[in-house]
């Protein structure tokens, strides 16, 4: 017999299980978002929390339990239906059409009369952004906006729709700190007009300063759920994994009297982009060895095609490129992997992995011609899959054997596999981009420990981030890009966030 619905509470599900081949996602799921709350979900990398989101926003059922809606039992089999009931999924990764007007990405697959009135559909849209505070010129193209502003296009879009419960998944993670205080407003303004919020996050500042109720999950199941006011960030850290400490890795100091060498120095580098318009413009970096140089930039101001350029990627069209003393003309990729540079990118799935190989193909991508893998001139399978356990116990990396291909590996696992591959060769420069977005305290931890270690053995990294955080955390000097161009750099000590976010947004800071 059904029990009666708690008018409070806007989405509730009961014992969801989802598993796929080798791997239970979700174990009797239990969760409730009552009216005008924020309701946070915690979890390591490959807890089971988008398989969860997954489900509510319809993209596949569960395999056992129920969803209900409004204390109605609901069964969902394409994101129409739960679009129709009301929820709307505002994802990481936006998923808009550059080339279109903010307009043309709103109404895009929403009913329409045969002749559709621009003008009267543009004015519900700036009507509707000013009732929120998401404050966007509904005639621009997404490719004029800022990130931010993008962003907000992504929340009008469910709103459009009529969306009342909404999942907001790593909402900050590309946001400036002034652009995330504009969303805090804005998800508060929300809630004030009787919206009901689930919130993915893994910044612990946020979720303790926004959530109402905070629900922990790993390896798929629930493991606890508080009030705010009933627990604290260590707390939650600590049961997030768990109640795992962790494996640790000591960061030992510096070599005495170590030399800090000039690795790489850029004077005047400008490069295009894909399309044959400049994006770097006179580009000067300098960086040492044993030493992290952060650069801190929006996202699409360059940074992509700097680490493309300096990887062999991208040609520079004028400029100096010099590397350990000698000057780079056109190098390419090979000419870079085999002079000791490692690159973590910043599409980990796009361009760190080949998805449909094993995980120990995928150590041998950069390392292939190394002979220790071979036996009479062919590649020794044996050997290649005894390295790659190694690795995979050394690096933390979860999945079924390390014959899983690594395009069904959570970020958290696919970014330890990556480190691990460009780690474990004799590097003498590393370009990390973005290491720690969208990832959990426990993997973010483990990747800052292993990077800050190979510095302290000498290592010259340029460390990429929108992270402000990670970015005072990790570097010994700051680098500003905006436009495709410099437009300050210091030494941690003489910055502070507020300035950096400033410069990031081409306010000029005195």
């Amino acid at each position: 017999m059904q029990t009666s619905h708690n008018p409070h509470l806007v989405l509730e599900l009961r014992g969801i299980t989802k598993a796929f081949p080798g791997l239970i996602a979700n174990d009797r799921v239990d969760f409730t978002l009552k009216q005008g709350e924020i309701h946070t979900i915690l979890g390591e990398n490959g807890a089971g929390k988008s398989t969860l989101m997954n489900m509510i926003a319809g993209l596949y059922p569960p395999d056992h339990g129920d969803i209900f809606i409004y204390g109605k039992k609901v069964h969902f089999t394409n994101p129409r239906q739960s679009i129709n009931h009301g929820i709307g999924m505002v994802h990481q990764h936006f998923m808009l059409i550059r080339n279109h007007t903010v307009t043309e990405n709103i109404i895009l697959g929403t009913p329409q009369h045969f002749k559709l009135n621009f003008r009267r559909v543009n004015e519900e849209i700036r009507m509707l952004g000013e009732k929120y505070g998401l404050i966007v010129e509904p005639h621009k193209k997404i490719q004029e906006l800022s990130v931010g502003e993008q962003q907000r296009v992504e929340i009008l879009k469910v709103l459009y729709r009529g969306a009342k419960i909404l999942i907001l998944d790593e909402p900050t993670a590309v946001l400036t700190p002034q652009e995330s205080e504009a969303l805090y407003q804005i998800i508060a303004n929300m809630i004030q007009k009787d919206h009901s919020i689930i919130f993915i996050s893994h910044k612990m500042k946020e979720v303790m300063s926004l959530s109402d109720r905070i629900t922990v999950l790993n390896r798929g199941k629930i493991l606890a759920t508080f009030i705010k006011n009933e627990t604290d960030a260590q707390k939650l850290a600590k049961i997030m994994m768990g109640n795992e400490e962790g494996k640790e890795l000591s960061v030992s100091s510096p070599a005495p009297n170590q030399r800090h060498e000039v690795v790489l120095q850029l004077e005047k580098i400008c490069a295009n982009d894909d399309r044959g318009y400049q994006i770097l413009n006179e580009v000067d970096l300098e960086i040492r060895s044993g030493q992290i140089v952060g650069l801190a930039g929006v996202s699409g101001n360059g940074q992509a095609q700097l680490a493309e350029v300096l990887s062999g990627i991208r040609p520079m069209e004028s400029g100096s490129y010099t590397y350990w003393g000698e000057k780079l003309n056109a190098p390419t990729v090979s000419d870079m992997i085999a002079r000791g540079l490692g690159y973590i990118p910043e599409d980990r799935k796009r361009y760190g992995i080949a998805g449909s190989l094993s995980i120990a193909h995928n150590f041998l991508l950069r390392d292939h011609k190394n002979p220790k893998f071979y036996g009479q001139q062919f590649l020794d399978i044996n050997k290649m899959n005894q390295y790659a356990r190694v690795k995979m116990e050394e690096f933390d990396i979860r999945a079924a054997s390390e014959k899983t291909q690594a395009g069904v590996l959570s970020g958290g696992n696919i970014q330890k596999t990556i480190l691990a591959r460009e780690s474990s060769r004799e590097l003498k420069f590393l370009i990390a981009s973005q290491p720690i977005r969208g990832l959990d305290v426990h993997a973010t931890a483990f990747i800052q420990k292993v990077i800050l270690q190979a510095k302290s053995e000498g290592l010259a990294v340029l460390l990429i981030t929108e992270d402000l955080d990670e970015l005072f955390l990790m570097s010994d000097h700051i680098y500003v890009i905006c436009g495709g161009k410099m437009v300050g750099n210091m030494p941690k000590e003489e910055a502070n966030i507020e300035q950096i976010g400033l410069m990031m947004t081409g306010v000029t800071v005195s």
